[in-house]
């Protein structure tokens, strides 16, 4: 049917049953109106039938499990920080309430497709917890019937999962080393996934607030001006927040959206900036009273380049990989964690972005608040290897805040899934997140760089960039030059510095 764009007229087809419309028709002279679904792995059907295979294959397992760890006799302490297995984080009663209350879906990925968008895609996120119990044949081979047999010496993060070129089903050996993660993924096979929600219902909603710290300074003006554009231009959903940490409002409270909270949540430390973080967040929850499910927790200096969009379960956030492990007992992270994470059974090595749920930020941020306090509070105690900056790995004073956020989340048992959510200038070259941080030097192919703390960094730039520059380099150099093109100077007089000094 002609839709009369010349006539700009609109058209509806009064004879739908005779010509029913199909997505592939088209008019050289009109435009049509089209609804776009988003686009999952199965159709409902198929996906409930690959559900209830896996739930019969799982269930005799889990009940085997419970009616074994209800005999088993109690420990004499609990494990050992680091030493925590998933068995014991998840008893297998309780996994098979939430399989009795049908708080879990199984679902089948798509070649190459990672679990966190597989649970996406229906609407739910992503439950690890799950991946040590579909770790079998009998649930990958009810999840693929097409396979033709097990393999179960393999291992890897991106398993459970079916190789469809070797029709085999690939089982986890090392689940303990090499646990499953959803951000994992593998261009040759299909994993099985578990998408998880409250006993209660489904109740995490495709709903997003990114938030992010500040004060009131020169350094931050342009960082926050150009986040806000980059948010747009990059269409992420959801909603974006300055939480201000400042005395009163400042001058971008009316073209930014902005949440002020009172700076300097410990008088005793005031110097120590970092506390206004959490105590930002804190005040933000309760005062705002935010309504979306999914926060995403970001720096200042994080770009948008394209959407992110990840529901995450209540109970199961996503956070970047930190630069410092936990996976060596007498490095200085572990030594700080055994003095400061009580009664933890677990800690994990993560920094911004945070991807969390909000319920569980309701719960950590006041703690989050006290440990960081609880840590400087003591740093006339540390040993000088976690401290002093030419021997720290860590710089305990200044990352205290990073320190305090990992304990209070572990003292809770909020476990994070860990994986790479930025990319960032001399580590990485090419683009494959949908956030660049430039928290470091972003150095060109012909021996310059640009770097945020320069004092003329927010309106003086290495244009144009050279050829040869990498991707993330050349992309964040010409998003700030862009940036600024388009926004111009704010024209405010600042009395400061192009450093981390507040003027309000």
């Amino acid at each position: 049917m002609d839709s009369g764009l010349e006539m700009g007229s609109i058209l509806l087809n009064d004879q739908p049953d005779r010509y029913p419309a199909t997505c592939a028709s088209s008019s050289a002279t009109g435009r049509r109106l089209c609804a776009c679904a988003r686009r999952s792995s199965l159709d409902k059907t198929s996906r409930d039938a690959v559900h209830w295979r896996v739930v019969a294959a799982v269930r005799p397992q889990l009940a085997e499990r419970a009616e074994a760890e209800s005999k088993a006799p109690a420990p004499d302490k609990p494990p050992e920080l680091g030493q925590q297995t998933w068995k014991q984080a998840f008893p297998a009663a309780r996994m098979a309430e939430d399989l009795r209350a049908g708080a879990v879906v199984f679902a089948r990925g798509r070649r190459g497709q990672p679990c966190l968008d597989v649970c996406t895609e229906i609407g739910f996120g992503c439950s690890p917890a799950w991946f040590d119990v579909v770790n079998t044949c009998a649930a990958l081979l009810a999840a693929f019937p097409e396979a033709r047999s097990c393999d179960s010496k393999v291992f890897g993060v991106d398993l459970p999962a079916y190789r469809p070129s070797t029709g085999e089903v690939l089982v986890n050996s090392k689940p303990q080393e090499f646990r499953g993660l959803c951000s994992s993924h593998d261009a040759n096979t299909k994993r099985l996934c578990a998408c998880g929600f409250p006993r209660s219902g489904p109740q995490t909603s495709r709903t997003y607030h990114t938030v992010y710290s500040v004060q009131a300074s020169r350094y931050f003006e342009w960082q926050v001006r150009f986040m806000h554009h980059w948010f747009k231009e990059a269409q992420v959903p959801g909603r974006i927040t300055r939480l201000l940490s400042a005395g009163g409002p400042d001058f971008l409270v009316g073209p930014i959206p902005t949440h002020v909270a009172p700076p300097n949540p410990v008088p005793v430390d005031a110097g120590y900036q970092p506390y206004n973080k959490p105590a930002a967040i804190m005040h933000w929850l309760e005062n705002s009273k935010p309504t979306e499910d999914v926060v995403v927790i970001i720096d200042p200096d994080c770009m948008y380049v394209s959407p992110l969009e990840i529901i995450v379960d209540e109970g199961f956030p996503v956070a970047q990989r930190a630069f410092f492990s936990f996976a060596n007992t007498n490095d200085v992270p572990m030594q700080i964690a055994r003095r400061y994470c009580t009664g933890c059974t677990f800690v994990d090595p993560i920094a911004v972005p945070v991807i969390i749920h909000r319920r569980d930020l309701i719960k950590i941020a006041p703690r989050w608040l006290q440990k960081t306090a609880q840590i400087r509070a003591e740093r006339g105690t540390w040993p000088p290897n976690w401290d002093n900056k030419t021997l720290s790995p860590v710089g305990l004073g200044w990352t205290a805040e990073m320190f305090g956020y990992v304990f209070a989340a572990a003292e809770l048992g909020i476990r994070h899934e860990v994986m790479d959510l930025q990319n960032v200038p001399t580590v990485h070259r090419e683009i494959n997140t949908h956030i660049l941080h430039y928290h470091v030097d972003v150095p060109l192919s012909n021996g310059k760089r640009w770097y945020k703390h320069d004092e003329d960094a927010g309106f003086k730039f290495p244009w144009p960039v050279p050829e040869g520059t990498d991707e993330v380099s050349e992309t964040i150099v010409r998003k700030v030059y862009e940036a600024y093109q388009h926004l111009g100077p704010s024209n405010h007089t600042w009395t400061t510095p192009n450093r981390y000094t507040p003027e309000v």
